[in-house]
């Protein structure tokens, strides 16, 4: 097997230690005719040990070994959002943060419930169209803003909504 890093001016043939010999000729080959389609003026490289011990071939592949690894998520509060269209236009309200009680919960709202493992959509059972529509799309515009974006999005309904009221309480 064998790669071709193709930096404009600068083709290198980077060819892996179980390479045959054809395979070598026909990387050669290749990177021939893409520096004859540039009138020559590419320079040629081959490489045929690690690649990861070539400073060009790092500069652009970067190190593995300097992987900048993000960092962990910080403590996570519950939020509670209230989704709604009282004032014409739907908007979204942070309506409390910490601790969430089942009280706070309106049913002629759509609240986006947001517990540290889990996010869900609650719909009242008196909400409006519009906000029982849009819940759940302003729930994903939220969370793909959190340091949490890929965190499951449930909907639950105001009078099925028990495992979710199990989980605000603890």
């Amino acid at each position: 097997m064998y790669f071709v890093l193709d930096k404009g001016l600068q083709i290198i043939q980077i060819n892996t230690p179980d390479c045959d010999k054809d395979e070598k000729v026909k990387a050669m080959h290749f990177c021939l005719k893409l520096k004859s389609e540039r009138n020559g003026r590419p320079k040629t490289t081959t490489i045929d040990d690690n690649p990861l011990n070539d400073d060009e071939v790092t500069s652009v592949l970067g190190d593995k070994n300097k992987k900048d690894k993000a960092p962990p998520p910080g403590p996570h509060t519950k939020k509670l959002i209230k989704v709604s269209d009282e004032s014409g236009s739907t908007k979204m309200e942070k309506v409390s943060e910490g601790t969430i009680e089942q009280d706070m919960l309106d049913p002629n709202d759509v609240f986006i419930v947001d517990l540290e493992k889990s996010v869900y959509v609650w719909v009242g059972d008196n909400a409006s169209a519009d906000e029982k529509k849009n819940g759940m799309s302003y729930a994903h515009s939220y969370v793909s803003k959190t340091d949490r974006p890929l965190r499951s999005i449930s909907i639950v309904n105001q009078r099925r909504a028990h495992h979710c009221y199990k989980e605000m309480a603890q």
